[in-house]
Order: structure tokens, then C-alpha cells, then sequence
């Protein structure tokens, strides 16, 4: 694994450089991105690795990366990433980058036995006895010129990934399960895979559903109007208006400026700012597309203990069958995900499908699906499972 380190910080090397590159069979790549200060977050770095080359490409000074982008759209060219969709994702907020045909190591590792998401020198070090220095990860990716030790960090975060990629996928063929990597890495290679929801943030607040119909448009509104403010003076959402200060905008701004005085946790200068943006918010009347939000919004779930341990129960036999075919059980089916499932709130059903029922078994899944309470009865040393 000996390559020769190019760094690129004009445009017309990058671009004679992506052209070069641009019929390989593969490519392997990572970002460097600070997010904390702006609302999107800021590109500094793109690491590339070839066949013979690593390519460290200066973000902030090459302005126009159509080059590079064309490649990973382009469905001839394999692109290796490890924890992609961080990447992918912040490719498509900033140019509208949807990739083409993506392998990812963290993936594939938790198809093989590894815990999911597996760190990446945890499984450099296992499949290639190799330890990495992770002391510049939180390095100050925006500042000129670079320092050179963070700039061997970048190298390292690339280097492996070919390495990885022939390791990883000569055990997915023993086990016969390269095409469950590819039906699961197929996901980010759609335009869907990156659209976001703008009332998750709200819904994923249990204090929504404690509300009237009044407060809950009110709830929906300020979660929006953050988004829109934080947008506008590209600075992160927590800047504008901390998570924990938003049921208390919700009570205290039907009852005017006292309502705040009373309330010592949020900063005065924050409320007096806002407060008549707000009360315009709440004055409001729904419009409706909110009033079709809110009706389409499922009541949550009674309390039903029977159906809690059932559901549980289910969940452990997924964690069960994850064990014996050795693969994470975070990559079959999230804890987040399984909590949808029971609820009946947002569950993606395809996440009952393909691999994953294959790997389930037709009861299982059915049983998942169908949620019916089970019953044990024991039977001499045995206990007898059923679904009424």
C-alpha cells in the first residue's frame, strides 16, 4: 500500500485530475467537514484513493467540484466509503449528489460478524493488523495551511479502504451474502434516501402528543421557524433556540411576557428578542396543510403491557437469529426502528423485506407484522410460544 500523496488546491489540476481518473473501476473516498458553527455544515476536505494515488483535495479553494461528482454518479465506477452516508448526505444537501454504486466497509462488517456501526480502526486493526492514530479527529479542518499531522490523519482515513474492500468482500462471498451488502448500500443510491421530513423534529417530541389542537400547530411553527432563522443566519439550530427551551416558548408565549419573567431557565435576551415573532406564530390561524398534517398524525399507542412484552419478546427472538448468523442486530433492525414497529408510527415496511426476511424466516416476519400478543404456557422442561 504505498501511494504517492497529491494534494490539490487549484482547479485546473483538480479537473485534469478527475478527468484522469474518471474510467477507473473504482475509487475510495471520505470528507472532512466542520459542523458545529453553520447551519450546513462547512466542506474542507475531500480524501480520495486510486489504484497508485491518494488525492487530498482543498474544498475551500476549488469552488467547482462537478468533476468529482460525475464520478460518484456515474454507475460504472464502484465507490468505497467507510460510514458514507454522512458523506452522501452532505454531497446531496450541498449539490444535489444522489451516488451511483457505493460499497461501504461499515456495512459489509456488519454482515461478518462485527458489531454495527463498527469504528473504522477497529476493523483495520482486526482485518489488517494495522493500528491507527486517531489524534487529530477533531482537528480544525478549516484553517490554512492544514497541519501536516492531521493531513497524514486524512491519508490514513482513505488509505485502508481498498485493502478493506477485498477483505471484507472475499467473506461476504463465503457466506453468500455479498448481495444483502448490495440491497442495503442500494439505499443511498436513491434520491428518496435523502429527503428529510420537515416535521420529524416534532414528532420525534412525545410532548406533541400532549397537546391541543391550538399548541400543536404552535409546536409545529416553532420547530419551522428555528429551521428558517437558523438558515438564514447560517448558524446551528441550538444557537437560535435550544431543544430544551421549546415547551416552555409553547406555554409561556400564549401568556404574554410575564409567563417568561417567571421562568429563570431561558435566557432573558433570547425571549424578548423573539417573543413577538412568536406570538405572531401562535395568532396564526391554520392553514391547511397544517390541519392535513395533524389529522393524518397517529394518536399514540394505549398502554397495553401484554403487547409491550409481546413486542419485546419478538424483538429478542430478531436479536437471536442476528447471533446465530453472526450480523448486528443494530443492522437489521435499529432499536429506533423496532420502536416504529410497535407503536405504528413512521415504521418503514420495507425493513421487513428482502435480506432481512430472508435472514427473519417467513414466521417471524409474519409474526412482526401481524403483532399479536403471545402466550407461554410450559410443558414439562419446555415453553410453548403462541400468537393469538
Amino acid at each position: 500500500m504505498n501511494y504517492r500523496v497529491h494534494f490539490l488546491d487549484n482547479q485546473r489540476d483538480f479537473d485534469e485530475t478527475m478527468t484522469s481518473i474518471a474510467s477507473d473501476a473504482w475509487i475510495g473516498f471520505d470528507t472532512e467537514f466542520v459542523g458545529e458553527k453553520t447551519y450546513i455544515p462547512v466542506l474542507c476536505l475531500i480524501q480520495i484513493v486510486t489504484e497508485h494515488h491518494i488525492y487530498l483535495i482543498d474544498t475551500l479553494r476549488i469552488n467547482d467540484l462537478g468533476r468529482f461528482l460525475s464520478i460518484l454518479e456515474n454507475p460504472d465506477t464502484l465507490i468505497i466509503t467507510h460510514a458514507g452516508d454522512n458523506d452522501y448526505r452532505l454531497l446531496n444537501t450541498l449539490y444535489g449528489t444522489v451516488p451511483a454504486n457505493t460499497f461501504d466497509t461499515q456495512i459489509a462488517a456488519g454482515f461478518v460478524g462485527y458489531n454495527y456501526p463498527a469504528g473504522f480502526g477497529k476493523i483495520v486493526e482486526r482485518e489488517l493488523r494495522v493500528n491507527l492514530a486517531k489524534s487529530h479527529t477533531v482537528a480544525d479542518w478549516e484553517s490554512r495551511p492544514i497541519d501536516p499531522k492531521a493531513l497524514e490523519y486524512a491519508v490514513e482515513d482513505v488509505k485502508y479502504l481498498p485493502a478493506l474492500h477485498h477483505k471484507l468482500t472475499h467473506k461476504l462471498r463465503l457466506l453468500h451474502r455479498e448481495e444483502w451488502a448490495r440491497e442495503e448500500n442500494r439505499t443511498w443510491e436513491s434520491a428518496r434516501f435523502y429527503l428529510v421530513d420537515p416535521y420529524k423534529e416534532a414528532l420525534a417530541n412525545d410532548y406533541l402528543h400532549q397537546l391541543d389542537f391550538k399548541e400543536k400547530i404552535f409546536f409545529l411553527r416553532i420547530y419551522q421557524w428555528r429551521r428558517e432563522r437558523a438558515a438564514a443566519l447560517n448558524i446551528p439550530k441550538e444557537s437560535v433556540l435550544q431543544n430544551r427551551h421549546i415547551s416552555t416558548v409553547l406555554r409561556a408565549t400564549k401568556d404574554g411576557p410575564n409567563a417568561f419573567r417567571a421562568n429563570r431557565t431561558m435566557p432573558e435576551g433570547v425571549w424578548r428578542k423573539y417573543l413577538p415573532e412568536w406570538q405572531e406564530l401562535w395568532k396564526a390561524k391554520a392553514v391547511p396543510a397544517e390541519r392535513d398534517w395533524l389529522a393524518a398524525l397517529p394518536a399514540p399507542a394505549p398502554d397495553d403491557p401484554e403487547q409491550e412484552w409481546s413486542m419485546e419478546l419478538l424483538y429478542h427472538f430478531v436479536k437471536r437469529q442476528c447471533l446465530l448468523n453472526e450480523i448486528s442486530a443494530a443492522l437489521l433492525l435499529p432499536k429506533g426502528e423496532f420502536n416504529k414497529l410497535k407503536s405504528g408510527t413512521g415504521f418503514d415496511e420495507s425493513l421487513l423485506s428482502g435480506w432481512r426476511a430472508s435472514l427473519l424466516g417467513a414466521d417471524l416476519v409474519h409474526w412482526l407484522n401481524k403483532q399479536g400478543a403471545i402466550s407461554a404456557r410450559w410443558q414439562g422442561d419446555a415453553c410453548i410460544l403462541t400468537m393469538d
